[in-house]
């Protein structure tokens, strides 16, 4: 029960992360840039977890700066996913851009693969295959066309989904005696640093922004920082990265529903049968725990090696 919660938890942050899309492309359809969208997001989050963490300040006294600084640290691998995913979509198509951002699926096996010398079951393979299928086809047949695909683009869009594993590895290894919500708040104050390095705030010189750039600010930095990274710190200590790239997917049948209801899009059949794999894929990787069945391998006999 405690995985199957945990993995709930973790599901339910990346779904939160799905609702992004949908509020970032209202937002730009009111006048707002990138920048003004992304930085009023991180910060806004940050000072939200800030405040939830009051009381647990009196553990901040306790830690070490070498641990306050790896939590500084862990937290530029959330911010490098916007900053990264936001530049690739400048030369890239939304759902090219998508299917790169999904490698994270493949990349959680292969950290927790090389840290902890755990290869993936037969279960969790198939859990991989299906939800790639599923990304490919839930991007829509846009996706699958290649004229004029931007090189740079496409490292961009690789090094997103990179920092996106590394994001959810860290989260789950980084510090974790440490309550939860200051956590957070650590790893999201990290974020912001690397975040305002890379797209500079320039619209917080010219004075306070408009009140709606504020409320897009305050929706997105809720789905977008304090939901997820809360859910996160709690859930991914329990399943494990490589589970946790699998249970993200998540996020983009999310998408595609809450652009269809709210944005009025049109989504065909092939991606809704894509939205249907990724979902299954899911399933198949939590099967285990679903059913009942212990997660706990038999300890290896006397001269024999364990099976990763």
């Amino acid at each position: 029960m405690k995985r199957l919660t945990a993995s709930l938890l973790v599901l339910a942050g990346a779904a939160s992360f799905g609702i992004l899309s949908t509020i970032v492309k209202i937002s730009y359809s009111q006048g707002f840039s990138t920048a003004e969208i992304t930085d009023s997001q991180i910060l806004f989050g940050c000072l939200c977890l800030w405040l939830c963490s009051i009381p647990s300040l009196k553990y901040l006294r306790t830690l070490s700066f070498a641990s306050i600084g790896k939590l500084l640290a862990s937290g530029i691998f959330g911010g490098l996913v916007g900053v990264f995913y936001y530049l690739a979509l400048q030369s890239l198509s939304a759902s090219f851009g998508v299917i790169l951002l999904f490698q994270f699926v493949w990349m959680g096996f292969v950290v927790d693969w090389l840290i902890d010398r755990r290869r993936p079951t037969t279960n969790q393979w198939i859990a991989i295959i299906v939800v790639l299928i599923g990304t490919v086809l839930a991007a829509g047949y846009e996706a699958l066309r290649f004229e004029h695909v931007s090189l740079v683009g496409i490292i961009l869009g690789l090094l997103a989904a990179a920092s996106y594993t590394l994001n959810l590895t860290v989260n789950g290894r980084v510090e974790p005696q440490v309550p939860s919500i200051l956590r957070s708040a650590l790893m999201v104050s990290g974020s912001v640093i690397i975040t305002f390095i890379a797209l500079p705030p320039f619209f917080l010189a010219h004075g306070f922004p408009g009140v709606n750039l504020w409320i897009f600010a305050a929706l997105l930095g809720l789905f977008g920082a304090v939901i997820p990274l809360y859910l996160y710190a709690r859930g991914i200590p329990v399943v494990g990265s490589a589970m946790a790239s699998i249970l993200g997917s998540i996020e983009l049948p999310v998408v595609i529903t809450c652009s269809t209801l709210v944005l009025h899009e049109q989504v065909t059949l092939t991606q809704w049968m894509g939205v249907i794999l990724i979902l299954v894929g899911i399933f198949i990787s939590q099967q285990r725990i679903i059913t009942g069945k212990s997660m706990k391998r038999p300890l290896p006999q006397s001269g024999q090696q364990e099976s990763a």
